[in-house]
């Protein structure tokens, strides 16, 4: 099974269209640190109801709920703009779960450290990084992808 963590996420809208991206590939998402509520006025117009139907988790602690999916035996795939793996070019094993920082900031050294893994999405253009949600829709559904669009 495929999961998404969103840390110290602050905008709004991001928080709204997550859910509806954990909703299209039934994932559970967890937000950690001071992310915005879900129940935002803002977020729930962007996800647009189905905030309802998602599995959606607040944990508090980044780092205690990163090793705890770990010792669940859990793979843990963090994303950076500075690292040489691209996403598409490793295998990912069940379950695994898919790690994005602050919209502004990514994950922090530290964050990082905490990671399996770490992959990239190649930026060929003018510019170093895509919207956070963008990037997870990437990585989610090459994931997916590879499984055969199966989560489970």
């Amino acid at each position: 099974m495929f999961e998404l963590v969103f840390d110290n996420m602050v905008k709004p809208i991001n928080i709204g269209v997550v859910i509806r991206l954990a909703c299209s590939a039934g994932v559970r998402v967890y937000f950690t640190g001071n992310s915005v509520d879900y129940r935002n006025r803002k977020a729930l117009l962007a996800s647009v109801g189905y905030h309802e139907m998602a599995d959606i988790c607040y944990e508090k602690n980044f780092d205690e709920l990163i090793l705890k999916l770990k010792s669940e035996g859990k793979t843990i795939i963090g994303t950076s703009p500075r690292t040489e793996t691209v996403y598409s070019d490793i295998k990912y094993e069940m379950p695994t779960v898919f790690v994005f920082g602050n919209e502004v900031y990514g994950l922090s050294k530290n964050q990082i450290s905490l990671m399996d893994r770490i992959v990239t999405i190649p930026m060929p253009g003018q510019i170093e990084s895509l919207n956070v949600v963008n990037s997870a829709s990437i990585i989610l559904y090459e994931g997916l992808r590879q499984r055969g669009f199966k989560n489970s």
